[in-house]
């Protein structure tokens, strides 16, 4: 026989003799949801999250005012350029770059291949170096 602990979020504690086989089930379980939380947290940690821990991030750019205009600049033309995408042109753009979804994830999220959603961006970079005149 085993004892598993159980603590509640008031803070009292409760323990339970169970068999063998009921126990390592239950670490094994405990061990798969520590997996899936750590599967679900690792990708979700943001600037802000190590801000609130505070943990800051000093930028050492130091941009003149012509480098912050210039790039100011370039941020306005590609955005007049992503408006003359189309709205599914412009949702993969989101995804691959926005949302750092590999090619893969998103031929699998939309139900194509990978070939396919590489085909589709080669069409859209060709586009946008048309508005962007490169």
């Amino acid at each position: 026989m085993q004892t598993i602990k159980y603590k509640f979020a008031d803070g009292t504690t409760n323990e339970v003799e169970v068999t063998e086989e009921i126990y390592l089930i239950h670490l094994e379980l405990l061990q798969q949801e520590k997996r899936n939380h750590w599967k679900e947290t690792r990708r979700h940690t943001s600037l802000y999250y190590f801000t609130d821990m505070g943990i800051d991030f000093e930028d050492k750019r130091s941009e003149s005012p012509l480098d912050l205009y210039i790039r100011k600049e370039n941020i306005a033309s590609v955005r007049k350029a992503m408006s003359y995408l189309t709205d599914k042109r412009r949702e993969l753009i989101k995804l691959a770059y926005f949302q750092e979804m590999s090619f893969r994830a998103i031929a699998k999220e939309k139900g194509l291949s990978k070939s396919a959603i590489s085909q589709r961006m080669k069409t859209i970079y060709k586009h946008l170096r048309k508005h962007l005149g490169a």
